[in-house]
């Protein structure tokens, strides 16, 4: 259930408790945005299916492996690595980066179908500047990488190697 909902120059915000890290979230959400359409949004998220938690936890640790090489390049992971919740390695069991992801927004943008569609912004140990995002379209996570501020409508390139979701 969404709580403390108020209308802001930005659209409607308010709270939501995501039960799968036991938080309580900000919601953001377009004028346009009925509460229902939200509060359907809202419960998917805390609804998830086992497959699409796999493909997050698995996607998030590709993102993970990918960053920890790219900061080991421009030799900052030495000084990253301290903050890590855990140790990830090819052998890190996939749920275990969700002791290393922090939810911040539920993002609900205007609904294009009469399905589910919205994103989530994180922070994450790997990436304290960009963050982490999971944006979902019905049952589909359709996107896994940096926040980009990323529409559940918009159309992703299967061939984008940035979007961690991708060949999972």
């Amino acid at each position: 259930m969404i709580t403390d909902i108020k209308k802001d120059e930005y659209g409607i915000e308010g709270k939501v408790k995501f039960n799968l890290f036991d938080a309580e979230i900000d919601v953001s959400m377009d004028d346009d945005v009925s509460i229902e359409y939200a509060e359907k949004c809202a419960e998917h998220m805390n609804n998830l299916s086992d497959e699409m938690l796999e493909k997050i936890c698995e996607s998030a640790k590709r993102y993970c492996l990918f960053m920890i090489e790219e900061w080991d390049l421009v030799g900052e992971w030495e000084e990253i690595s301290e903050d890590m919740t855990i140790e990830v390695s090819e052998d890190t069991p996939a749920r275990e980066l969700l002791k290393a992801i922090y939810p911040t927004v539920l993002i609900i943008d205007s609904p294009e179908d009469t399905c589910c569609g919205y994103h989530i912004e994180c922070e994450c140990d790997w990436e304290p500047e960009h963050g982490l995002e999971i944006t979902i379209r019905d049952d589909k996570v359709v996107y896994i990488g940096q926040f980009a501020d990323s529409s559940p409508w918009q159309e992703y390139d299967e061939n984008n190697e940035c979007n961690f979701v991708n060949s999972i």
